[in-house]
Parts: C-alpha cells; sequence; structure tokens
C-alpha cells in the first residue's frame, strides 16, 4: 500500500472533521505546546494544560536572557584561555541564543501570531477548500501528502542535529579517557554548550553531570525555536501555494459562452473577427464567477500580508543570523582537523540546508502566483459586456506583480535573497582566511 492512500484511507476511516486531526499537525501541536506556542485557546480547545499557562512563557524567556547572558559572559571571562575552535563555537552559540530571543519575543508573545494560526486551522486551510472542485480535492492531497512527509523530514532533522550536538562533545570526552577514574588530570570535559556557571562544571564530575543535563533541555528548547517554527510557516506557504493552483485552475477553466450570437470585433491591422457572445443570463453567472475569482485571491493576498507582518522580524533575523553564522562556520572547517570537522561539519550542512529549504519553499508561492496574470488574460473577455470587462481589467492590473513574503518589508524571501547571502558569506569567508 502506498503511503497517500494509506493517509486518505486513514482519513476516511477516522472521520477527519478538521486539519488538527492530521497525523503531522499533531505533531506540530505538540511541539508547540513544549514551548507554549500552540494556539490553544484561540481555536477553542477547552482542556488548557500547563505547557500553556502565560507563566511557563516567562520563564521560556528568562531562560533564553539567561544563556544569552551566560554564553557572553563566559566569552568575556575566558577569551585569553579560549582557543579559535572554541571561540567559533561560542560566537555560534550566542547567535542562535540570539535568534531564539528573537521568535519568543515576536512569535510566542505576539497575539498575531496567534491569531494568524488561529486563522490557518480554522479558514485558511485547504482542508476547508477540497469541496469546491474535483482540482481543489486533488490539489489538497497533494499539499497534504507533502505536508506530512516535511513533517517527518523536519523533524527528524532536527533531532538528528540535536543529537550530534550534544553526542559529539560527549565522544570526544570518552574517547580521551575523562570518564574513567583519575581520567581528567590536567584536562577538563568538553561540552556541547559553555555558560558562567556559578559553580565548577569544566573540572568538577557532579558539575559536569548537572550542567550536561541542563545542556540537553536547552539545546532541546534551541532545537524547537528553530525547526518547529519554521515548520509551521512552511505548512502555511505550501498550502498558500495550493490555493494559487487552484485559482490559477478556475480561470483556466473559466465557462465559455454557449451563446449562438456572435460578436464583431476588429484587430489593429483592420481584419475582422468574430466571436462568440455571452447571453444575459451567462452574463450574470459571469459576473458572478469574476465576483468569486476576485473575492479569492484578495483572501489569499490578505493571508500572505498578514504572514508577512506577523512572521517578518523572524525572517530577518534568521537571515542576518544566516549572514554571520555562514561565514564562521566555514571559517572553523577551513581549518581541517578533525575535531573541527566532527563538530562543524554536520552544523554547517544543516544550516545551509535550512536556509536553502525555506527559500526554495517560499519561491514557490512567487512562480505560482506569477501565472496569475496570464490566466485572468487567457479569460474570454472578448465575449463579455462592457461592465464585466472593467472588472477583468481591474482584476489584470491587481495580478500583474507576483505575490512574496518579505523579510520586515525589506526582502523578498526566496532564491534570490538566498544566493545573495550564500555569495555574501563566500566572500567574508575568503577575505578572513586569507587575513
Amino acid at each position: 500500500m502506498t503511503l497517500r492512500k494509506f493517509l486518505f484511507e486513514n482519513e476516511a476511516v477516522h472521520g477527519i472533521n478538521s486539519p488538527s486531526d492530521y497525523t503531522y499537525l499533531k505533531l506540530l501541536r505538540f511541539m508547540l505546546m513544549v514551548v507554549s506556542a500552540w494556539p490553544q485557546k484561540e481555536i477553542g480547545e477547552t482542556n488548557i494544560v500547563f505547557y500553556q499557562k502565560s507563566l511557563l512563557k516567562y520563564c521560556y524567556l528568562i531562560l533564553t536572557i539567561f544563556s544569552l547572558y551566560g554564553s557572553v559572559a563566559f566569552i568575556v571571562q575566558h577569551w585569553i584561555e579560549l582557543d579559535f575552535l572554541e571561540l567559533g563555537h561560542m560566537y555560534i552559540v550566542v547567535l542562535m541564543t540570539a535568534v531564539d530571543f528573537s521568535r519568543i519575543t515576536t512569535l510566542t508573545f505576539n497575539p498575531e501570531y496567534r491569531e494568524l494560526a488561529k486563522v490557518f486551522l480554522t479558514k485558511f486551510h485547504l482542508f476547508y477548500y477540497k469541496d469546491r472542485s474535483e482540482y481543489a480535492m486533488k490539489t489538497h492531497r497533494m499539499v497534504h501528502l507533502v505536508s506530512h512527509l516535511f513533517t517527518l523530514f523536519l523533524v527528524g532533522q532536527m533531532m538528528a542535529g540535536l543529537s550530534l550536538f550534544n553526542l559529539i562533545p560527549m565522544y570526544n570526552n570518552y574517547a580521551a579517557g575523562r570518564y574513567s577514574r583519575g581520567g581528567l588530570q590536567n584536562a577538563t570535559f568538553e561540552h556541547s554548550l559553555y555558560f558562567a556557571y556559578p559553580f565548577d562544571f569544566r573540572t568538577n564530575v557532579n558539575g559536569y553531570i548537572v550542567t550536561c543535563i541542563i545542556h540537553w533541555i536547552i539545546s532541546y528548547l534551541c532545537s524547537t525555536w528553530f525547526c518547529i517554527f519554521d515548520l509551521i510557516l512552511s505548512l502555511m506557504v505550501f498550502n498558500l501555494w495550493g490555493h494559487f493552483k487552484v485559482l490559477v485552475d478556475m480561470l483556466d477553466n473559466f465557462p465559455r459562452p454557449s451563446s449562438n450570437s456572435n460578436l464583431i470585433l476588429s484587430n489593429s491591422s483592420g481584419s475582422v473577427l468574430q466571436a462568440e457572445k455571452y447571453s444575459k443570463e451567462e452574463l450574470k453567472q459571469v459576473f458572478e464567477r469574476l465576483k468569486e475569482c476576485i473575492l479569492y485571491h484578495r483572501e489569499i493576498l490578505h493571508f500572505t500580508n498578514t504572514m508577512s507582518d506577523v512572521f517578518g522580524p523572524m525572517l530577518f533575523v534568521y537571515y542576518m543570523f544566516h549572514q554571520a553564522s555562514g561565514c564562521l562556520l566555514l571559517l572553523e572547517c577551513s581549518q581541517m582537523t578533525t575535531a573541527a570537522l566532527m563538530r562543524y561539519v554536520p552544523l554547517t550542512i544543516i544550516l545551509t540546508q535550512q536556509l536553502i529549504q525555506l527559500s526554495v519553499i517560499f519561491e514557490l508561492v512567487g512562480s505560482e502566483s506569477e501565472k496569475l496574470k496570464d490566466a485572468v488574460y487567457g479569460l474570454p473577455w472578448e465575449s463579455m459586456d462592457c461592465s464585466n470587462r472593467r472588472i477583468v481589467t481591474i482584476f489584470l492590473m491587481n495580478v500583474q506583480e507576483p505575490v512574496h513574503v518579505k523579510a520586515l518589508g525589506l526582502a523578498n524571501v526566496g532564491v534570490t535573497t538566498m544566493a545573495a547571502i550564500l555569495k555574501t558569506s563566500m566572500s567574508y569567508f575568503t577575505f578572513l582566511r586569507s587575513m
């Protein structure tokens, strides 16, 4: 049995009543509830659990502030003794913590984000549009399958990155014999994270165990803020792409005139052309169909603009992070030592892949929305009356520019911005490497 067949047979058997019943959204719900970012109250879920209490959000904010302060304080205190590898690692940690802080403040505490998530889950998801036409159902199933696979992939990638980030230092400690009795001698424990703790965690075993547990928890929360907010944003973009495909199909299959009467037209060269003309009854249907398409397009644009407003600050900080971290990671990998390659190659691959992945996903919206102007121009406007032609003209003017989500209103999120970031990171890396 194929995965596609299994998913939709499972949907039929269990009676899916809302998108929240889908497996991939249940997984998303669990991950977001852990960081108190699932709109449980907004979508009407009555069993409010501890995860959703406002107190937990403030605890996460305080934890992130202390983590940011602790990592910076550690750099200041140990600046002289830190080698190039450790210093680069600390800079990456500080940058990632800053990204987490931005996502907590601009999303978790933002009521507009929760309202957007509510609209997505209760109104805008393709689940609510699948019965409009056969093509809408086909598009919904395709987007559902892609969303399911992408969720599994991103969560698996998150767990793999989290494990590698914490297990590699533990393996290095084991390989160096630091876990054996008397194994430290003049060495210190290697950690995945370093903070200015008020106790000895580098040479004391008990301090190492405590901080190791703390670092696993912080790493999990950091990975969740990093990957799962990307996930919910990507799922919104997949559905946005599906909506554009449905709208283009509606325009491509616009009803043609069935009247036998002809309309006499002449082109610029003076040649006489004949076109079928809509009857009076058909013109009323044409008006209603045009109205439906325009309202649908307006609804899509409104959701896109709201996405830009809500996720714009997050995307701007995210691109700034990739600009800085890309250069640092390449610089660390260029040492070509075993320790540097083991620690930084997996992180470099994962972060670069995330940048490319998110940018390509957003590019889908721009490429699909660009088809709208040809679809609108392809309407049988020559068979309409003057009032309907004016409507088509205004509609055509409104679809000339492709739709893009913007990062803080400054840059389109897509492959062009991604390519510029990668190119700039390579240029900075080459310059610093030469020095």
